[in-house]
């Protein structure tokens, strides 16, 4: 089979992991990533739903590609979020969530898609309850519909109890030979089922996304993900191990260990008080992953405090493909609004945590999220958050404003939404707190050496600042904490990874010459 697809990928690194499985699979069965120029006989559209503002993104973005009337396949969490109403969008011929196995049903779908048979034709074999039935066509039926869930109870004010009933009759059986969650996957547990196969390549990276982990059962009270993402599940040691040293041999010296929540990496659940006792399985794993042949970096995406473990610690202290960067999201710097936000940690452990991490790594690099305006924050708890940030000393931080998202908790409290005119006063204050302590670090970085995996190359403009041997090559990437390098290099390529001496800084990132 022959044909041209176009992959559209919205979200976070779990989604663009997902979206590479999706386009080995399409390489599998002979399709070929359509150019601009070409019109592709299929799109794809791999979704997110984390808010109101990222669903509004994938219907625009669904529309955007199907309006010369070439079929579309939806995937990914809006897909489980809100398949009817995807259903509507025109081009649109299928909707498969969470609650499916995507690949297999893709394996099914896209031969029959692309072999000519249109659209039309397609919809004229039969839609069953509200989902293309090609099974008159040679395919089985699907069913991509996930039943909606029941609400979290009644809750009258935001200062709700600290934990939120969020149970739900709906079973995630992304694959129908998902097994139930082993309390061993990542250990020595066999293949992980449910979470495809492994990946061999990035597209149009430099460093690969490797997600070990999926499912949550946390439900922070903004959060819709625990509904859609339910079935929690691990790759094994092995499995992980075994696709690193792949991608490693292809070319790949960074890797970024990713998962809907890293830190419940090896475990049945999320929810910290049910842990079992001992070192975590996420060290565990680091500390396989870092003796690597050939890999550079090792990086970790978001974590939150608990998961930071003097285990850990220990193993990113040891091992020199450790990174000495950890993504740590605060969301407030408020107790009480991490109460209301159902966090499963105070200010206070969020702090000690920063302190182990400075005490432990070589000058360490931590960046944040913070959602600013969650209902009932007040001038006060803002306040409160602004003491935090500069009590840990970020060398990044990502500020966005709270907005509802249908189906989670906190979208009850209307009656205490901070106002935009507030939130967006409240943000440019963050933000400009941030930027004086993204340069605060950069500047603290000047006279040391740094690793750069180059990520571009291009042509120095006029004034840019670099320092070099005068080559109009501009080399530009991120250090191993994770800070932006630019540095004139006449012969650097992509993929290179290169020790910077910084001799200057500002607010964007960091500059030097070559080692």
């Amino acid at each position: 089979m022959t044909g041209k697809y176009r992959l559209s990928t919205l979200g976070c690194k779990v989604n663009q992991y997902e979206s590479e499985q999706v386009r080995e699979l399409l390489a599998s069965l002979g399709l070929h990533p359509a150019s601009e120029a070409e019109r592709p006989d299929l799109v794809i559209v791999n979704t997110c739903a984390v808010t109101a503002g990222a669903a509004a993104k994938s219907r625009q973005a669904i529309r955007r590609l199907g309006c010369d009337g070439t079929p579309i396949i939806v995937i990914g969490c809006y897909a489980s979020a809100a398949p009817d109403a995807l259903r509507a969008i025109g081009g649109v011929v299928s909707v498969l969530g969470h609650e499916t196995d995507v690949l297999e049903r893709l394996g099914e779908l896209v031969p029959r898609l692309v072999s000519g048979q249109t659209p039309e034709r397609q919809r004229r074999i039969g839609d069953t309850n509200g989902v293309l039935d090609l099974g008159r066509a040679g395919l089985r039926p699907t069913t991509a519909h996930l039943g909606a869930p029941p609400g979290h109870g009644a809750a009258a004010h935001p200062a709700v109890p600290e934990q939120v009933n969020t149970k739900t009759t709906t079973t995630n059986s992304i694959s129908a030979r998902s097994p139930d969650v082993n309390s061993k996957a990542g250990l020595d547990a066999p293949p992980a089922k449910g979470m495809g196969p492994p990946i061999h390549a990035f597209a149009d990276h430099t460093r690969a996304f490797v997600k070990v982990q999926d499912g949550c059962d946390a439900c922070c009270t903004y959060c819709i993900i625990p509904r859609l993402r339910t079935a929690m599940r691990s790759k094994s040691v092995d499995e992980v191990a075994s696709e690193i040293a792949s991608l490693v041999q292809n070319g790949y010296s960074e890797i970024v260990l990713t998962g809907i929540y890293l830190g419940a990496y090896g475990r049945d659940t999320a929810l910290r008080r049910k842990f079992k006792e001992g070192p975590s399985p996420l060290s565990q794993l680091v500390s396989r992953l870092a003796s690597t042949s050939g890999l550079r970096r090792l990086r970790l995406s978001s974590l939150e405090p608990g998961d930071v473990d003097d285990a850990l610690l220990e193993v990113m202290a040891r091992e020199e493909a450790c990174v000495a960067h950890l993504h740590l999201p605060l969301q407030s710097g408020s107790h009480l609004i991490l109460k209301r936000m159902a966090r499963q940690y105070t200010v206070s452990e969020y702090l000690s945590t920063v302190d182990r991490v400075k005490q432990r790594l070589d000058h360490p690099a931590i960046t944040t999220d913070v959602i600013v305006g969650f209902p009932g924050e007040t001038e006060a708890m803002f306040e409160e958050t602004l003491d935090v940030v500069r009590r840990c000393g970020f060398s990044r931080i990502h500020a966005f404003p709270y907005s509802p998202r249908p189906g989670t908790a906190a979208t009850r409290w209307k009656d205490y939404l901070v106002p935009r005119t507030i939130s967006r006063e409240r943000i440019a204050r963050l933000r400009a707190l941030g930027k004086s302590m993204s340069y605060e670090f950069h500047n603290s970085l000047i006279g040391r050496q740094e690793k750069l995996l180059v990520e571009d190359i291009r042509q120095n403009k006029t004034g840019e600042k670099t320092q070099g041997n005068g080559s109009n090559r501009v080399a530009y990437g991120h250090s191993d904490r994770y800070v932006p390098v630019t540095v004139s290099h006449h012969s650097a390529a992509t993929g290179d990874v290169l020790t910077v001496h910084v001799e200057h800084a500002d607010t964007d990132g960091i500059y030097g010459r070559v080692v």
